[in-house]
């Protein structure tokens, strides 16, 4: 029924071109283009909505859904292929902000990626190892 949640996916876009639902886009964003477009057009379309929901997010101050768009955002450029230093390049940027913005469960998650393309790239796989070591370390000391 991936076709059906394409529909209520529009539908919730055009209620957020009303008055006062500003504060709903970010959420609205994450949800359509990270949990519905995807089934039914090209992940590449969801690079720069999910990229925009982060920005909207830091706007509004909504930091917790603007890292979760930031997070799927990571995970799809991983996906559709992108070449490995460029997706390196993007995810380490990533990580800084993760960590300026103290979002420590999102941080972890683009960790295991990152960690993920150096290896694949054979660059630092002992920095990449360290950094899976950290995350696991980290995701028992908090019970994640």
């Amino acid at each position: 029924k991936p076709h059906e949640g394409l529909e209520m996916s529009k539908a919730a876009e055009l209620i957020l071109e009303k008055p006062g639902m500003r504060k709903s886009a970010v959420f609205t964003i994450f949800l359509t283009h990270g949990l519905c477009y995807h089934w039914t057009s090209p992940l590449q379309n969801t690079i720069a909505p999910l990229l925009k929901g982060y920005k909207l997010g830091l706007e509004s101050g909504d930091t917790e859904k603007a890292c979760w768009c930031l997070r799927i955002r990571s995970y799809h450029l991983y996906f559709i292929g992108r070449p490995l230093d460029s997706i390196q390049k993007e995810l380490e940027v990533t990580v800084s902000v993760l960590e300026k913005l103290r979002a420590e469960d999102t941080r972890m998650k683009i960790n295991i990626i990152l960690a993920t393309v150096k290896k694949l790239r054979g660059v630092n796989v002992v920095a990449a190892d360290n950094i899976l070591d950290s995350t696991l370390a980290t995701a028992i000391s908090t019970g994640n």
